[in-house]
């Protein structure tokens, strides 16, 4: 049979159809970049009067100051909350972005909080904002699905920007005259006389393995040595 849960008091109480209490947790998260010189204390102070207006209390506010860069399942604070989320629970963010830096991230997020039965309230975001809403299970699908869509197209967008600025960049650095690619492998200064001896029979009857061993090299590092050797003599 499917869930569904209307609100019983402004004390996060939730009762099922059937009459059967059930109790809800709502939770709060707040994060704030290493870079960043402010606190949380004006996220905090945005989800609490969010909470007045609507009638409802925290059962917890998690804050965490960590790099957007750091994907949100290698964050500390943030992997505790999910842990201790369960199915109908509701998370509320101050702002999408506080999920993931990047439109990835975010979307990773979205869905498998979505998979855990788990809605999130993000108070940017047109209709995810809204209240009166969130116990409305197909409406909140719909909407959570939107946006997905959408960030997937600002992520598409992200990978092409990035593409442009190292296209950008390597045309630049070829105006410039600047050699791309990896640099040339430069032979040791010793390998030479040291192979045209071994060539030579200088070392007696040794075989390419021995010879290799001898220099302090792999053999493979070798064949790549006569290789380059060979292509500079014109062989």
């Amino acid at each position: 049979m499917k869930l569904e849960y209307v609100f019983v008091n402004k004390y996060n109480e939730f009762k099922q159809l059937t009459c059967k209490e059930l109790v809800i947790m709502i939770f709060g998260y707040m994060r704030i970049s290493t870079k960043d010189k402010q606190t949380t204390d004006r996220q905090e102070i945005t989800l609490r009067k969010y909470a007045e207006i609507n009638g409802f209390v925290f059962n917890d506010l998690i804050s965490e100051k960590v790099s957007g860069n750091i994907k949100a399942n290698n964050r500390a604070e943030y992997t505790r909350l999910k842990d201790k989320m369960r199915n109908g629970d509701i998370l509320v963010v101050s702002d999408l972005d506080r999920l993931g830096r990047y439109a990835d991230d975010v979307i990773r997020e979205l869905k498998e909080l979505k998979e855990m039965g788990i809605k999130v309230v993000a108070l940017d975001m047109p209709y995810m904002n809204e209240w009166n809403r969130v116990n409305d299970n197909s409406l909140y699908d719909m909407v959570v699905d939107i946006v997905i869509t959408i960030k997937a197209h600002m992520a598409q967008q992200e990978r092409e920007k990035i593409v442009s600025r190292i296209n950008q960049g390597l045309a630049v650095a070829k105006e410039k005259g600047k050699k791309l690619g990896r640099p040339k492998v430069q032979l040791p200064c010793n390998f030479l006389k040291e192979y045209k001896r071994f060539r030579e029979g200088k070392y007696g009857d040794i075989s390419a393995t021995a010879f290799a061993r001898m220099m302090g090299i792999g053999r493979s590092t070798l064949y790549k040595y006569i290789k380059i050797y060979e292509a500079e003599q014109g062989n």
